[in-house]
């Protein structure tokens, strides 16, 4: 579990706060991670857009510098600092066996799965929601 979000035994998604490991029957998924934890400079699109264009990827990485977050949800440690919209809706993907790039392969499919995560966010309602909110409406600026 990574943050207390894994797969239980009956293969539906549990909570727990408690917990430090995930576990799923994709190994890729949890390779990723793994790469992801130790590389301090991922910033969740290994994930969310394994296959989306130069411009998505390049305005991702901009809308991170500008707004000191990203949309996945993970520090410059590797952490998961808060589950963002993006980093639910990829899980939510995975839960229904649709995969975990909900970014797409194109700057289209980026726009609109951003939008319906602005959307899933609301009015924000703490700092780190704030900042959330702040990413993504620069990364639709970017694209």
């Amino acid at each position: 579990m990574i943050n207390g979000i894994g797969r239980t035994q009956s293969n539906q998604f549990s909570y727990n706060r408690n917990a430090t490991s995930m576990q799923t029957d994709k190994p890729s998924f949890q390779n990723r991670l793994i790469d992801a934890q130790s590389n301090r400079a991922f910033n969740g699109l290994n994930i969310l857009g394994p296959s989306a264009p130069d411009k998505v990827k390049n305005a991702w990485m901009k809308a991170e510098e500008e707004s000191g977050v990203n949309g996945y949800g993970m520090d410059s440690e590797g952490k998961f600092s808060q589950i963002t919209a993006l980093f639910a809706m990829s899980v939510e993907n995975m839960a229904n066996g649709k995969g975990q790039d909900i970014l797409g392969c194109t700057v289209d499919s980026a726009k609109s799965t951003v939008q319906k995560a602005l959307d899933r966010l609301g009015i924000p309602q703490n700092d780190l929601e704030k900042k959330e909110k702040f990413f993504y409406e620069a990364f639709l600026r970017l694209l």
